[in-house]
């Protein structure tokens, strides 16, 4: 590896560590309580060299929730992708959603609850507009991804499907924030899960 490949791999190394102590930092001090040099001693750098690849927290905090976006929109694409019959592909939505919040827990936190914890206002009042243009076409490919399955059911007219979506995806968050951190998790998930279907579908998980 030559001196310009091992110096861009240094960066790209650095780079991520300072988006992983960042990630730790947000979940539990929130974004109000996280500082720029606390970030920075989690991540084991001086806060001048934190400085060198992030302007300050909120960039950090946008570029957080844009990684955890595009996860959760690449999931959500390859299910809608499947060639299965609306509600199995509406089924394999729900857990999607459900596994990125398991699997990912620092992310979910990030996109869901950490600034709604702190603020009724929306995350628009917390970033410049350029990033806040990002973030929304982010979310809003999430949304579109997910609306997908709802192209193939006659009932939901085309100007429903994004309010629909984001209907369930609120009552699904809502599920992850009560019992995510509990034992009664795989069981709400699986009750919240039917119940929708049910609602959407006219008929249970089971049948």
């Amino acid at each position: 590896m030559g001196t310009t490949e091992r110096k861009q791999h240094e960066a790209t190394h650095r780079r991520q560590s300072i988006l992983a102590a960042a990630r730790q930092v947000f979940r539990h001090k929130g974004y109000a309580g996280a500082t720029v040099a606390e970030i920075a001693q989690t991540a084991e750098l001086a806060t001048g060299t934190l400085y060198l690849y992030f302007a300050g927290k909120d960039a950090l905090y946008v570029e957080l929730l844009s990684e955890g976006y595009e996860l959760l929109e690449r999931r959500l694409r390859d299910q809608t992708a499947k060639k299965d019959d609306p509600r199995s592909v509406a089924d394999g939505l729900i857990d999607v959603f459900f596994d990125f919040a398991r699997e990912y827990p620092e992310y979910f936190d990030i996109i869901f609850f950490v600034l709604q914890r702190e603020s009724a206002r929306p995350y628009q009042d917390n970033f410049p507009a350029e990033q806040i243009e990002r973030l929304n076409g982010w979310r809003s490919s999430c949304l579109e991804a997910a609306a997908k399955v709802f192209e193939q059911v006659e009932f939901v007219r085309p100007e429903d499907r994004q309010s629909l979506v984001e209907t369930m995806w609120s009552m699904l968050a809502g599920v992850v924030f009560y019992f995510g951190n509990t034992e009664a998790f795989d069981v709400m998930a699986a009750r919240a899960k039917e119940l929708l279907l049910r609602a959407v579908f006219g008929h249970s998980a089971a049948t």
